[in-house]
């Protein structure tokens, strides 16, 4: 069976910074929810946002260096597409789907996510958020 064409979406440099500024929204609202331990369930919040933070900045650099972004319901699509960025597609590649791995425990599970977990998946969402702002302002 031959494999579907990933469903993607047009985008431009101003959809790169919009949603460039979102994903750093979304990593300073985790990174603020991390450093308030005072509830059972905020790591799962941090760590849902961590998620929210990557998908976006994923979308920042594909939308600045390749004019679209994966717009599909399978998440491997989105994976592939950033994969194809430069410079550093590969690394995001890595930590976006490190965080796809978690979304369904942060965002639909019951169980919360621990501290620990939460945390690491911030550190991902930075790193990738880091690397997609230099393929925007380049």
């Amino acid at each position: 069976m031959a494999r579907s064409k990933p469903r993607t979406q047009s985008c431009d440099r101003s959809d790169a910074l919009t949603r460039l500024g979102r994903a750093e929204s979304f990593l300073l609202a985790a990174e603020l929810i991390i450093a308030d331990d005072s509830d059972d369930a905020t790591p799962s919040v941090a760590a849902s946002l961590a998620v929210l933070a990557g998908i976006a900045a994923s979308d920042a650099a594909c939308c600045a260096r390749l004019g679209n972004r994966a717009r599909g319901q399978s998440h491997t699509e989105a994976v592939d597409l950033l994969g194809t960025v430069e410079p550093r597609g590969a690394d995001m590649g890595k930590d976006l789907q490190r965080l796809l791995n978690r979304k369904d425990d942060s965002q639909y599970g019951l169980a919360f996510v621990s501290a620990a977990d939460a945390s690491r998946m911030v550190g991902w969402a930075k790193r990738l958020l880091g690397h997609a702002r230099r393929a925007v302002e380049a």
